[in-house]
């Protein structure tokens, strides 16, 4: 039998603290970080599917928000078939308006067919007399036509369900535009492949028209912490006050782990090269020169984020010789 491979190519993006790096650990089963390692760049991780016809692979671009180290740069906007635009739930003015200013234009220029989730993290945080204030807070900004979830990526909550909504979505995108047998009904046995069901998704999204506060904590409060975290180690940092890494001295920011964390996005970053030729190995003639053309694409950012990286290391290493 000819498994068909499908790619979804995912960019997680938003201001830098409001927890992407820890939304994408929490959902590939790495530990809730301890403390807060800015990330540099691009760093790429992976979730795979194995169904009966075909293999599906979501490419998970976690998008640094580090201003210095220019995180709206086009090349990390580029070929996304979903993005996950984050805002901090005790944070929501100022991460809201980074959103809708900066982000959104960036992604209706350069992937403007994208489909696109607001997500607001560290719904841990929301106590049950703030939930009106929070949904005021949000309902200001008029936004239309994006799913909006709550999630918290220290507990856990929402997060599968999120990711899942994120590749069902797609999937039921492929189904409409393709005539090929193999796509199927391939949104539904995914759901079934992991034991879910589309009730499972739609109670996800909020509506702000509709929602009570009274009925929001409930919806978006776990009951339990269903990862064990050492929550007296986790650094806060004020997200007004820390606009660059020349600051992070200032706020005890370990260096040699931001450091040690851009080198272990080169390696991660490396086999997505491999991995990147094997798949044009595998191509259909038919579709030999669309996918070298996208290959082409995803080098050329990959090459640029390299760049990008290096130059991150030589002035971290700078900085720590002038200090």
């Amino acid at each position: 039998m000819i498994v068909s491979e499908i790619n979804i190519k995912l960019a997680i993006l938003g201001q830098w603290g409001v927890g992407k790096t820890s939304i994408v650990n929490t959902f590939i089963g790495k530990d809730f970080p301890a403390m807060y390692i800015p990330t540099i760049g691009s760093n790429i991780a992976r979730k795979e599917y194995n169904l009966s016809s075909n293999h599906i692979r979501l490419n998970i671009w976690d998008i640094g928000g580090q201003r210095s180290f220019n995180p709206l740069n086009p090349v990390f906007f580029s070929n996304l078939d979903s993005a996950l635009l984050i805002f901090d739930l005790d944070n929501p003015k100022e991460t809201l308006q980074e959103l809708i200013q900066t982000y959104m234009k960036n992604l209706s220029q350069h992937s403007p067919e994208c489909i696109t989730y607001l997500i607001g993290n560290k719904s841990d945080l929301i106590k049950p007399e703030d939930s009106e204030i929070l949904l005021n807070n949000i309902r200001q900004y008029q936004i239309e036509g994006f799913p909006i979830i709550f999630i918290s990526a220290k507990t856990q909550d929402n997060i599968s369900e999120a990711f899942t909504l994120v590749i069902f979505n797609f999937l039921k995108k492929i189904e409409k535009k393709s005539n090929q047998k193999e796509f199927t009904g391939i949104s539904k046995k995914f759901l079934e492949s992991i034991n879910k069901n589309e009730g499972d998704l739609d109670y996800l999204v909020i509506n702000l028209e509709e929602i009570d506060p009274n009925t929001l904590h409930n919806k978006i409060t776990p009951t339990i912490i269903k990862k064990n975290v050492k929550l007296a180690e986790i650094k806060e940092f004020p997200l007004r006050e820390i606009k660059d890494l020349t600051k992070a001295q200032e706020f005890d920011v370990n260096k040699s782990l931001i450091k040690e964390n851009i080198i272990d996005a080169f390696k991660n970053n490396f086999s997505i090269i491999s991995d990147l030729i094997t798949n044009l190995k595998k191509a259909p003639i038919d579709s030999l020169i669309n996918n070298i053309d996208k290959s082409l694409e995803d080098l050329a950012n990959l090459k640029k984020d390299f760049e990008l990286k290096l130059d991150s290391i030589l002035e971290l290493d700078s900085n720590k010789q002038q200090s």
